[in-house]
């Protein structure tokens, strides 16, 4: 036998009495509860970790589920156009993170839809009081029309709204208004998200595509 085959068993003769050594002083028992409360310090931790998680608020998420814009056009054709008609419809998620606590709408949920910055529709998704369970979200649908609705655009803006009106895309802006609570906690939050939109005009014949917005949301 070589001799790095008995250097081989001659450590393993070592962490053998090393560890014989170790149990014996400690003792069976001893070394049991040493064990058990390893084990019970590591199951508490964990336990308060997941207790603190569960009870930290997480503000709810905001995603568009879905747009359509049947009609979007200049009402009046003018340099200095102040009005816009429009047709359109929106699904709108409210999604909450929370593991135990629900989110209530203590305030109306509303949109509000910009062309440029300039604001020109308004509709309601939720009124006060609706929940939304820890864990899950609800979808608000909404739609809205409009021949002759005010809108501060200028003369840029008019210009802009012809080059994206030739292109056939909308660039907009969907704003998330609201304001909720996580019951039992008595602390009201302002609910506002910012959802970028690219809208073509659809019809019943041809449907325009969209692709789910996750909105940035702040409260």
């Amino acid at each position: 036998m070589s001799d790095d085959g008995d250097s081989d068993i001659c450590d393993g003769c070592i962490e053998a009495i090393c560890c014989s050594f170790f149990v014996d002083s400690l003792g069976g028992k001893t070394l049991f509860r040493v064990v058990c409360a390893i084990v019970i310090f590591a199951v508490l931790a964990t336990g308060f970790t997941l207790l603190v998680i569960a009870f930290v608020t997480r503000p709810v998420g905001v995603t568009v589920e879905d747009a359509a814009l049947a009609r979007l056009a200049l009402a009046n054709k003018n340099a200095t156009a102040t009005a816009l008609a429009y047709d359109f419809s929106l699904a709108v998620a409210v999604r909450n993170h929370n593991w135990i606590m629900r989110a209530q709408h203590t305030a109306p949920l509303h949109a509000e839809l910009l062309f440029a910055g300039a604001h020109f529709a308004r509709v309601g998704l939720a009124g006060a009081g609706g929940l939304v369970q820890p864990g899950n979200k609800e979808v608000y649908h909404a739609a809205a029309a409009s021949d002759n609705a005010s809108v501060a655009l200028g003369s840029a803006g008019v210009a802009e709204f012809v080059r994206e009106s030739t292109a056939g895309v909308f660039h907009l802006e969907l704003r998330v208004l609201g304001e909720v609570r996580y019951p039992p906690r008595h602390h009201l939050h302002r609910l506002h998200a910012i959802c970028p939109l690219e809208l073509a005009r659809s019809t019943a014949t041809s449907p325009a595509t969209f692709r789910k917005v996750k909105c940035a949301a702040f409260s």
